[in-house]
């Protein structure tokens, strides 16, 4: 069959042929025309491109998916941080005011004792009879006179003085010239 087909073939190029049978003869020359090659190269080409495109995106889509997902645990992981930061200072803060509250009361019960042991007669029997005082005896007694400015007041206008009278005693020696 193969020889027929090439006899066939050979007839066919002089340009008159008989058929023998019910086959036909191939139209079609063996090769493909250069320029279909061409474009056939160049559409796979294109494809090849298309897809290394594609590929690139879905690349650089995942690494954009990857990013947001690690951005997101990181928010998270600093949220809850933040959280019990958060309740680590009220669980402190609950415990300075109880010890505030404790102290308020322990202050309240020492007020109380010594507003009690403020009374003037309370103070003198105490002196008298757990610590053995007595009453001073009136040549025991002396009084003083207390200025009513205090010392330290005094102090700072002396020392005013002192400066002025320097500054005039200054003054004073250039005047004599």
């Amino acid at each position: 069959m193969a020889a027929r087909d090439e006899k066939n073939r050979k007839r066919n190029q002089s340009g008159s042929y008989y058929t023998y049978g019910n086959v036909a003869y191939e139209l079609q020359p063996d090769y493909t025309p250069y320029r279909v090659r061409e474009e056939e190269e160049e559409r796979r080409r294109e494809a090849a491109r298309i897809a290394k495109e594609a590929e690139r995106e879905n690349k650089v889509s995942f690494a954009k998916m990857v990013g947001v997902a690690i951005m997101l645990f990181i928010g998270c992981i600093a949220f809850m941080g933040m959280h019990v930061m958060v309740d680590q200072a009220e669980v402190s803060l609950r415990r300075e005011k109880s010890k505030l509250e404790d102290l308020k009361s322990a202050n309240a019960i020492l007020e109380a004792e010594l507003t009690e042991q403020l009374d003037m007669d309370y103070i003198k029997q105490e002196a008298t009879e757990r610590l053995g005082m007595s009453e001073p005896q009136p040549y025991q007694v002396v009084y003083i006179n207390v200025p009513k400015q205090s010392y330290t007041v005094q102090h700072d206008t002396e020392e005013t003085k002192a400066e002025a009278s320097l500054v005039d005693k200054i003054l004073d020696f250039f005047k004599k010239d």
